[in-house]
């Protein structure tokens, strides 16, 4: 017998469903973009447990009819492509020949489905891939499909899925991406029964974009982006320098050809522009790009989209255009936004018509963009400086000092320990210190995470909250698209948060009311750091399923002291002390090296001292 043989459908089936079906947010993204490609322009969406019990998503589309409805389970069954060349240049979203049948076969899937001619719709019913019942029955035109028991005959793929939390992410994630390209699609969104998110109809894709981060949306520094060259048209929103990093509101999408994609080489060109003027302002010290919205139209054969099985990364006939172009206009678009900055601080500079505050940043503008005398232009005007009697004695001020300190020289003559210890600092970031054997080098904002980071985990084990009230309650209002997964968390893990430190009053819809905060966080900034802590705790929980350990990421992460800031000698060796009584003092909570020994041998070595 023969060692290579054919796979029978079922594994065939599954194998596919393995490429196509990585959890439950990639069912509902097949179905809502085939509901797209129907030319629904109402498409509602129900889950429940983050889509591991439940998957429905219905739609008032096209519909199929008898015939269709049965073929559509076939493998490498599409309405989409006819010949080569359509794979080529896809215009549509749906074209993979697996979904349907990929689905079918690793869950229970009821299709019920009806176009204009048929009087009556088709009910279709797979268990495992295979066909159930097919029957006819009453209902709209469109179509409607339920996805139940989800992996069940796959059971290692079912271990691989995270909480109903974080499948419940994904989900939204997806639902926002699709509602920002469509807003003439009514999208409904429902999980466990409760309407998650409602986004009617509109007339522009700026007032869906409202309505998914909220009116303060509308009051960012933007700029508008609309460029067009060649065959590709780019447009948009591009955060402008005066964004805060303390801003609640994140979005960095890229729309290439109406699907949200994460592509290394615009995503790059956008880095690549921004650079020179982040490092002229020095803010977004994090490494993050500030938040951007792209809409990017191609000729679809310059772009092939099936390098990916979710088709979030794509492959352009010409890189090196597509990262010129987008690099370009963000670059002129950048520019000019700081040409009119500039012009307007200056006008209200030097007429003193000061209408608005004038911003750290726009200071920063000014005077990077001021005019400024060469040392050349002012070196004689260093003579003023000279004074004939700076190094004078004061005999009467000696006298009176040495009398003052006579009776405590025995005290002046004990050393401090920061002094024989005598740690310093490179860049106000890192803490260099002798040891017997060497150097050691410590990055001062990892070591400080690790340190909070064990403190909080102690809170959370048993031990007692140390807090501080605030003067003031703060009433924070989250945006719709953090508000839906942070909100829910919050309410579900109350007892968390009181452990930590925070004592959370009340919490009603998207608002929360905080009226004290963990003693670490020694500069509150008005509630700032426990904005960034939630957008922390956003990514953090959507890479574990253990929120204490996610929660307690975040707050490390967020109230340690930052690169930049000085530290003195007193501090840095507190910070020291409280480094190596943690019970793992030589990495930060993300796994990264805090430490870093350099024995003296290697000094000597790189010294010549020895071989």
């Amino acid at each position: 017998m023969g060692k290579v043989k054919i796979l029978s459908e079922e594994v065939a089936n599954r194998i596919a469903a393995g490429e196509v079906i990585e959890r439950p947010v990639s069912i509902v993204k097949e179905l809502v973009e085939n509901a797209i490609d129907a030319k629904a322009d109402k498409i509602i969406v129900t889950i429940e447990n983050g889509g591991k019990k439940l998957i429905q998503v219905i739609d008032n589309g096209l519909g199929m009819s008898e015939d269709d409805a049965l073929q559509a389970f076939e493998r490498h069954a599409t309405s989409k492509i006819r010949t080569i060349d359509d794979i080529f240049n896809i215009s549509t979203l749906g074209f993979r020949g697996e979904a349907l049948s990929s689905i079918a076969s690793i869950s229970r899937l009821i299709l019920t489905t009806r176009d204009a001619g048929s009087e009556l719709a088709s009910r279709v019913e797979f268990i495992s891939g295979k066909l159930m019942d097919f029957t006819k029955t009453s209902a709209k035109i469109g179509t409607s499909i339920i996805v139940t028991k989800l992996f069940t005959n796959v059971p290692a793929r079912k271990k691989f899925l995270k909480s109903d939390q974080v499948e419940l992410r994904h989900i939204l994630n997806y639902v926002h991406y699709q509602s920002i390209l469509h807003p003439d699609i009514h999208f409904i969104f429902r999980s466990n029964n409760v309407e998650k998110l409602n986004y009617p109809i509109v007339e522009s894709v700026e007032k869906r974009l409202i309505a998914v981060f909220g009116k303060p949306f509308i009051n960012k520094d933007l700029i508008i982006i609309d460029e067009q060259q060649q065959d590709a048209h780019l447009t948009g929103y591009i955060s402008g320098l005066e964004i805060e990093e303390t801003d609640l509101i994140e979005f960095r999408y890229i729309f290439l050809n109406g699907r949200f994609i994460k592509d290394k080489i615009i995503l790059h060109s956008i880095r690549s522009a921004y650079e020179p003027f982040l490092k002229k302002i020095r803010f977004f010290k994090s490494g993050k790009i500030p938040p951007f919205i792209l809409f990017l139209q191609m000729d679809p054969g310059k772009v092939d989209f099936n390098v990916h099985p979710a088709k979030l990364e794509v492959r352009f006939r010409d890189s090196g255009w597509v990262y010129n172009f987008v690099k370009n206009t963000i670059t002129k678009m950048l520019l000019d936004y700081e040409d009119e900055k500039f012009r307007n601080i200056k006008e209200r500079m030097h007429t003193g018509t000061q209408t608005a505050k004038i911003t750290d940043i726009d200071k920063k503008l000014f005077t990077t963009r001021s005019e400024r005398k060469r040392f050349s232009e002012i070196k004689k005007e260093m003579t003023q400086l000279y004074q004939p009697d700076l190094f004078k004695q004061n005999i009467e001020l000696d006298r009176s000092l040495q009398e003052k300190i006579s009776g405590q020289k025995s005290a002046l003559f004990v050393r401090p320990e920061e002094e024989f210890i005598n740690p310093w600092q490179l860049h106000q970031s890192y803490i260099f210190v002798q040891v017997d054997d060497g150097l050691l080098i410590i990055d001062q904002h990892a070591a400080h995470e690790r340190i909070i980071y064990e403190k909080i985990l102690h809170r959370i084990h048993g031990a007692p909250a140390q807090t501080q009230k605030l003067l003031f309650p703060l009433v924070l209002d989250l945006p719709p698209y953090l508000g839906e997964i942070i909100s829910q968390l919050i309410t579900e893990k109350m007892e968390l948060f009181h452990k930590i430190g925070f004592s959370i009053k009340s919490f009603s819809n998207n608002s929360v009311v905080i009226d004290a905060i963990p003693a670490e966080l020694q500069d509150w900034k008005g509630g700032d750091v426990f904005i960034e802590i939630l957008k922390t705790l956003e990514e953090e929980f959507s890479e574990t399923e253990d929120f204490r350990d996610s929660i307690s990421k975040s707050v490390a992460c967020k109230t340690a002291i930052k690169a930049g800031k000085k530290m003195s000698k007193k501090e840095m060796l507190s910070l020291i002390n409280d480094l190596f009584a943690c019970e793992i003092p030589y990495y930060c909570p993300h796994g990264r090296p805090l430490i870093i020994k350099m024995p003296l041998v290697e000094f000597e070595k790189k010294f010549k001292r020895i071989e």
